[in-house]
């Protein structure tokens, strides 16, 4: 008996990128609409992780299959070893056959994490080309989500960051990109004003690591600092951080022709031009959050449609009030840290206020004095990272605040500290008694505490 052919259905190209699209399709990767700091990041890199294998697989399927899974490979880029950047780079700038665009132009998120898990990588390799983030921004012209978190071992201590990478930014990625988070990169507020005005698609903003622009001190946008020195004692050698990569001698990682490209762009970047005059609308942004927050600098721009702020000022109320102009009514998440400013006057700025985060090693809460009541507040928490501080003394002026009818909204007051605190007794039973008698829910949630506690925000 013969054998019966072998018979292949063959879909059309529309049809088979359809399924692939919806089999590798993880929809929170490239989701900017809820604020990024209710985003569970560790799910979201385990999906992205899940995405790329099936990805893979599914291009080794035929060549059909490869030819069609090529316009989503790259379409999220996630590095955690530095080792791999050169030939990531290469890739990227490279095209697929009977293609005209590179495969960079296809990338829509970019993640880079160095030296985050203990992964180590060379860190003098920073200054060599981590002012473009070794060309891979430029590379990725279309990028709607840039996540770049850098963790140096010299005492956590934040990379000497050339206005370059700033420019880069503005220059490449004005017209897409729609969230940036940064860590372990230094930069200076004036160089964050000029950046973020060119970036009037971005929804979600998060950048570690700013210092202050002292008008009195600083010149605007001038130079920044070659070398800094951090002094241990008179026992201990200092640190030192240096900016002066040789561009004559050989690169390890690069060929001389990428070289070049980052010398280049380390000497001649230029901000886009830009004729606007302050303040400077950002349409779309809803969720920021700046460290240090520079309540007198933040005036320059105005945000419409913000909801979430974080706001570690580390200031008096004066800064908090200072700064209430360019924060609208419809903001309904806080995290303030700040001195000599009461729970009643934090949230008395902010009308549609829901939810209240306090870091309370960082705030010093003078009593409240309640003149109105606020009626929107639905939780309060109460969050300890370094180190332990009792809570017990604003949970007692918040429970007073509910029974006096001042916070009639409130369902929810939440402890949250690391995962090791051997200082932290559990609430007494009258704290909790008393809190189920006027209706809330009092809770405490251990956190596991990350390398450096802002990492996981």
């Amino acid at each position: 008996m013969p054998a019966h052919p072998t018979h292949t259905m063959i879909f059309p190209v529309e049809v088979l990128s359809s399924i692939v699209r919806q089999a590798t399709l993880v929809p929170e990767v490239l989701d900017t609409s809820p604020s990024i700091y209710f985003e569970n990041h560790d799910a979201v890199i385990r999906d992205i992780c899940d995405s790329m294998k099936t990805k893979v697989s599914l291009s080794s399927v035929s060549k059909t299959f490869h030819d069609v899974m090529e316009n989503y490979l790259y379409e999220v880029v996630m590095i955690f070893r530095f080792q791999y950047v050169p030939t990531l780079l290469q890739r990227l700038h490279s095209m697929a056959p009977a293609s005209t665009t590179p495969r960079g132009h296809r990338c829509r998120r970019l993640d880079l994490y160095l030296g985050v898990g203990n992964i180590p990588y060379d860190e003098e390799a920073w200054y060599e080309g981590g002012h473009t983030l070794w060309g891979l921004v430029p590379a990725c012209p279309n990028l709607e989500i840039l996540v770049a978190r850098v963790i140096g071992t010299k005492l956590y201590m934040p990379c000497l960051t050339h206005k370059a990478l700033w420019k880069t930014i503005a220059a490449c990625c004005a017209k897409t990109i729609r969230r940036l988070d940064l860590f372990g990169l230094e930069i200076r507020m004036d160089r964050v004003e000029m950046m973020l005005r060119h970036l009037t698609k971005l929804e979600a903003c998060s950048i570690g690591h700013v210092t202050k622009f002292d008008p009195l001190k600083d010149i605007y946008d001038d130079e920044e600092p070659k070398k800094r020195v951090i002094s241990k004692g008179r026992c201990y050698a200092p640190i030192v951080f240096k900016d002066d990569w040789d561009y004559t001698t050989p690169s390890v990682y690069f060929s001389a022709l990428t070289v070049s490209e980052f010398k280049a762009a380390k000497e001649n970047s230029c901000w886009p031009l830009f004729t606007a005059s302050a303040p400077y609308t950002l349409p779309h942004l809803h969720t920021l959050r700046l460290d240090d927050f520079d309540s007198k600098r933040i005036t320059q721009f105005n945000f419409p449609r913000l909801r979430h702020l974080d706001m570690y000022c580390y200031s008096k109320i004066e800064g908090l009030s200072s700064s209430r102009g360019f924060i609208p009514d419809s903001l309904t998440h806080l995290t303030y840290a700040g001195e000599s400013a009461s729970i009643a006057q934090i949230i008395g700025f902010f009308p549609q206020l829901r939810f209240l985060n306090l870091p309370t090693e960082y705030c010093k809460f003078p009593d409240s004095h309640f003149t109105n009541p606020h009626a929107c507040l639905e939780v309060v928490e109460l969050a300890t990272w370094y180190r332990y501080c009792d809570p017990k003394p604003q949970i007692k002026e918040i429970l007073v605040a509910v029974q006096n009818r001042n916070l009639p909204s409130l369902r929810m007051i939440q402890v949250t500290r690391p995962g090791k605190c051997p200082a932290f007794h559990d609430l007494s039973p009258v704290e909790k008694m008393e809190s189920a008698a006027l209706g809330l829910t009092l809770q405490v949630v251990i956190r596991k505490r990350p390398i450096i506690s802002f990492l996981a925000r």
